[in-house]
């Protein structure tokens, strides 16, 4: 798949796309999650402020409890003994506006007017029925209807005798509920069915405030809840939207940066090989293979070389992988056909010489290498033979006997290269059934200096004997190594020995200069220069 201006064109936009899309994306993410947590913030706040006033009111009616009194008083006592008690309890606590006496069902004595005789049951029925403890109600002794917040605290449990706390909370809810905007933008009091709202001097009924409480915070000790109305934890979040936006932008951008310059390096690494292709940058090497009995040439594997356009050499162990990695290698196996086809006049045409080109497993999809041997290397007329090298790292599995058929068919030799460096090498001799092996270098290097490896190395020559294939050794470097596969029978040697890889075109210089060369010679004496 070789890639047109149109095609990277529209593999631009596809990345510009992208890249945007990942960054609104992130953009409508991050504020997503900074509204979540903004709005989560908020709402422990609106609850701590409900928590706090129910504490600050709670600390307002402590000091009348029971426990709170130095001493308790002598309900037996009249109104004339207990007042100056009553109205030194009331300086002493502050908060207070007055302390009434209840003895025997009746309001007897009050710090602030002095001697009573009023009922408990007609004044406050819920006290004397001991439905509740505290109660929320306007002032009778005075002028002005003045909330108060009473606080029964009786000392008998028939609820006929004890003592009432009168507080002028109208005037403290001025900063017990001082609204904390925007958190609480007002804070109720609720007694009952009784309400007092910050900076209105007047007890309103549930039935009539504005709107449901955004929360309500009920107190553990005292018969009263605190609600807090305002706007929405969410609403309160989304305000804060401005202030959140250039993080969440700058994250954005740096997304759709990221995106950008990711999605580029696939076309940034087969661009480059697509281009080299299509402008011939890739030059065909081949390096040829020997017969081990009696020296003759009798074939040559072709590499690929390329140097790109900045006239730099770039490493097959670089680009082969990454054309493998981006689709590219069908690609250039067929460049590498076509090449070979092209330049058969430099190969002679003596019966048995073979081309051995490596081909990758994905090759064979769909019948492709059949198709491609038939349009690219067939026309020629070909008077050498066709070797395809499959590596036995690739998914050799994948390959399907009908293609194999064919192959054979049309005279192409097969061969599975780097025979014992990959997996199930035993199912693949029964899948593919190929005419040659090739022992790794790896192996091959091992001859005299790994016994492990070695040991290895003579179980795949006798592997192949006994299955009648051919074997050739690569890598094939040193005198030893040369005399090691010639006493095992091992048909062909390549390797630095006998040569280097080469242009193909100065192969016929190379061959005519190795032949001189070992006319009348033990072939294991020749070592070719080139």
């Amino acid at each position: 798949m070789l890639f047109s201006q149109t095609g990277l064109a529209k593999y631009r936009y596809y990345r510009i796309a992208l890249a945007c899309a990942m960054g609104i994306m992130t953009l409508l993410l991050t504020l997503g999650i900074r509204i979540y947590e903004q709005a989560q913030v908020i709402a422990e706040d609106q609850q701590h402020v409900a928590l706090h006033t129910v504490q600050k009111l709670e600390k307002l009616l402590e000091p009348a409890s029971p426990a709170g009194k130095a001493v308790p008083l002598d309900l037996t006592l009249g109104c004339n003994v207990l007042q100056p008690t009553l109205q030194q309890n009331v300086a002493r606590m502050q908060t207070l506006r007055s302390i009434s006496v209840v003895s025997d069902g009746k309001l007897i004595c009050s710090s602030l007017v002095g001697p009573l005789d009023l009922s408990l049951s007609d004044t406050l029925p819920s006290f004397s029925q001991g439905t509740t403890q505290l109660e929320l109600r306007a002032s009778k002794w005075s002028r002005v209807d003045t909330p108060t917040l009473i606080l029964w605290h009786p000392s008998t449990p028939d609820n006929r005798n004890g003592e009432l706390f009168v507080y002028n909370i109208g005037i403290l809810s001025n900063f017990l509920l001082e609204p904390q905007p925007p958190y609480a933008n007002h804070i109720v009091l609720n007694v009952g069915k009784q309400n007092l709202e910050y900076g209105k001097n007047a007890i309103i009924s549930s039935n009539n405030l504005p709107h449901p409480p955004l929360l309500s915070e009920k107190s553990q000790k005292y018969d009263f809840s605190v609600s807090i109305f305002g706007e929405k934890a969410s609403e309160l979040a989304w305000n804060e939207l401005p202030s959140h936006l250039p993080l969440s932008v700058l994250i954005s951008l740096l997304t759709a940066t990221a995106v950008y310059l990711l999605s580029g390096s696939r076309i940034s690494l087969a661009y480059p090989i697509s281009h080299g292709i299509s402008h011939r940058e890739f030059k065909v090497y081949c390096q040829p293979i020997i017969n081990s009995d009696d020296g003759r040439c009798i074939g040559v594997e072709t590499l690929m070389r390329w140097k790109n356009r900045r006239q730099e050499w770039v490493s097959p162990d670089v680009f082969i992988p990454l054309a493998e990695q981006h689709g590219l290698i069908i690609s250039l196996t067929r460049y590498l056909i076509k090449t070979v086809a092209d330049n058969l006049a430099v190969f002679p045409a003596t019966p048995g010489f073979y081309v051995s080109i490596n081909v990758a497993a994905q090759h064979f999809n769909n019948m492709e290498i059949v198709d491609d041997i038939r349009k690219l290397w067939l026309p020629a007329q070909p008077s050498v033979s066709l070797m395809l090298e499959l590596t036995e790292r690739t998914r050799l599995q994948e390959l399907r006997a009908a293609e194999i058929s064919q192959l054979k068919e049309m005279g192409i030799l097969l061969a599975i290269d780097d025979f014992g460096t990959g997996h199930s090498s035993l199912s693949y001799l029964k899948t593919l059934n190929p005419d040659v092996l090739k022992i790794d270098q790896a192996f091959t290097a091992s001859i005299g200096t790994d016994a492990i490896n070695a040991t290895v190395t003579d179980t795949i020559i006798t592997l192949a004997q006994r299955l009648n294939l051919k074997l050739i050794a690569e890598g094939v470097e040193t005198r030893e190594q040369v005399d090691y596969l010639r006493k095992r029978k091992v048909d062909s040697l390549q390797g630095y020995y006998f040569a280097r890889p080469m242009p193909i075109e100065v192969f016929p210089v190379w061959l005519e200069r190795y032949q001189k060369s070992t006319q009348n010679r033990d072939p294991q004496d020749v070592q070719a220069s080139v």
